[in-house]
């Protein structure tokens, strides 16, 4: 389950914010604003009257909003129709022993980030992408967007795998975990570096593509960690 910090009492139930739906929206939202997750915390603090720091820790789970004004507040600005999509319900977690069908589950979301990290790595974070919607004629402004289309794409498509193993992994911890995952870290070692520039004559076989292996390294080895779990 999303860290617990603060439970708020609504009818018959208590609830607490949800981490992992509100990345999804957050990375939803940014995706359509075209805006980096800097730029995108900046906006989501101002309209809520709060610092950007604040919405910084919400996407770490370092802390979350203080009370239902503001959740009601955050689900008008991302055009939630309810607000209660942003909360879960406090419940009790089963103990469940991971069977075969658990185990070829997670296997499944394993296989599908392996394929979005290779990617991001032999492409160089979507460098070499970028280069041939150059050549191909489009501005740097085009070629930005289409890379930016291009990430969302890829990392959607770990999405909808995740979303395809619900069913199986929903009452296990590590499914809500596996969201933060997918929604922040996969996220966050491309957010950011697609406002490329023609650096081709800076580019050398010592230097190229350095930054994406240790990133790829870094989250590479994160995945590892939640899996040892079960493997």
């Amino acid at each position: 389950m999303s860290k617990d910090t603060r439970r708020f009492h609504i009818g018959e139930y208590d609830y607490s914010f949800n981490f992992s739906v509100f990345n999804r929206f957050f990375n939803s939202y940014r995706s359509r604003i075209k805006k980096n997750v800097m730029d995108t915390e900046q906006l989501i603090a101002e309209n809520l009257g709060l610092s950007r720091e604040a919405i910084h820790s919400w996407r770490f789970e370092k802390n979350g909003p203080a009370d239902t004004d503001i959740i009601i507040n955050l689900a008008k600005f991302l055009g939630i129709k309810d607000y209660m999509i942003l909360l879960e319900k406090r419940i009790g977690e089963p103990n469940m022993a991971a069977n075969d069908r658990i185990l070829d589950s997670l296997k499944r979301i394993y296989d599908a980030v392996i394929l979005y990290l290779d990617y991001y790595d032999t492409s160089f974070a979507y460098l070499n992408n970028f280069y041939e919607f150059k050549e191909a004629g489009f501005s740097d402004e085009e070629a930005q967007n289409e890379i930016f289309s291009l990430a969302s794409e890829c990392l959607h498509e770990v999405e909808i795998v995740l979303l395809q193993e619900y069913i199986i992994l929903h009452k296990l911890d590590i499914y809500s975990t596996l969201e933060r995952f997918i929604h922040r870290d996969l996220c966050d070692i491309w957010d950011g570096k697609l406002d490329y520039i023609d650096k081709r004559d800076q580019l050398t076989d010592d230097n190229k593509g350095m930054y994406c292996h240790e990133e790829y390294e870094v989250v590479y080895q994160k995945l590892n960690e939640i899996m040892s779990e079960y493997f």
